[in-house]
């Protein structure tokens, strides 16, 4: 076996095993949505809407990373790394997934401001996910068509997941901090429910964080493979399984 194909193996095992788990939290997702829709809830209809098209863009995404995973490994193989052209269907994963940030970010952050959040912390919030979806969309647009491609635009990539990182922080913090104020030490039970729905915050803002930064040092360590992939495809199932785990928890203590 020649150096390049194990090298593509090394490279492109992180792809595969990165959709894999996507399409798991995909089978999660599906019945967190299931759940969603027929029970009763007190959300409005806009909300709910934009619930569904996240839910059909991280389809969307899960099937353009098979897609891409089967032009790489199958229609090209054996062809080297730094010699590939880059699939459209690889950079159109990149503005879906921008989408899927920015819209359950805004999610948390309307949330937020129900709460009655500080209008500087709202704004920095939603500037956050406005450039998350920004900067997305112009990856997936500027990108060159060679594999390597990706790898000119590192401040690009870097300034994306860092502003996302930073957002998941942000929110829930100021979330935590707000519903610490604003409860009352007289009723018992309300501390309670409130107390569970700041650790559940801070779970699912602490998750999607630590595997935003740990896909910014993977792909800083791994260049010029792809084995960042294996986080990323993951990553953003990641954001609506814990936005929808979070409101089946609102649900249940309704």
């Amino acid at each position: 076996m020649s150096d390049i194909t194990i090298t593509n193996a090394r490279a492109f095992g992180a792809i595969e095993i990165g959709v894999i788990l996507a399409a798991l939290s995909n089978g999660v997702l599906a019945l967190q949505i299931s759940q969603y829709f027929h029970k009763p809830g007190k959300d409005p209809l806009p909300l709910k809407i934009l619930i569904f098209f996240v839910w059909l863009a991280t389809i969307a995404h899960l099937a353009l990373g098979a897609s891409s995973l089967y032009i790489i490994t199958v229609t090209n193989h054996g062809t080297p790394i730094l010699e590939m052209i880059f699939p459209m269907s690889l950079l159109a994963e990149s503005g879906l997934g921008a989408f899927v940030h920015s819209s359950v970010q805004s999610i948390y952050t309307w949330r937020l401001y129900k709460l009655r959040g500080h209008w500087l912390v709202l704004t920095v919030c939603w500037g956050l996910s406005a450039f998350v979806l920004g900067s997305g969309i112009a990856y997936s647009v500027i990108i060159p068509p060679e594999l390597a491609g990706p790898f000119e635009f590192n401040w690009l990539f870097y300034s994306h997941y860092s502003a996302a990182a930073g957002a998941d922080v942000l929110i829930a913090a100021a979330t935590c901090w707000n519903l610490i104020q604003g409860r009352d030490s007289r009723f018992k039970k309300t501390q309670q429910l409130i107390n569970r729905v700041m650790l559940r915050i801070v779970q699912t803002g602490v998750a999607t964080s630590v595997v935003a930064v740990c896909l910014l040092i993977t792909f800083a360590t791994s260049q010029p493979s792809t084995a960042w992939f294996g986080l990323y495809q993951p990553l953003i199932a990641l954001y609506p399984v814990t936005l929808l785990a979070l409101q089946a928890q609102r649900q249940g203590e309704s």
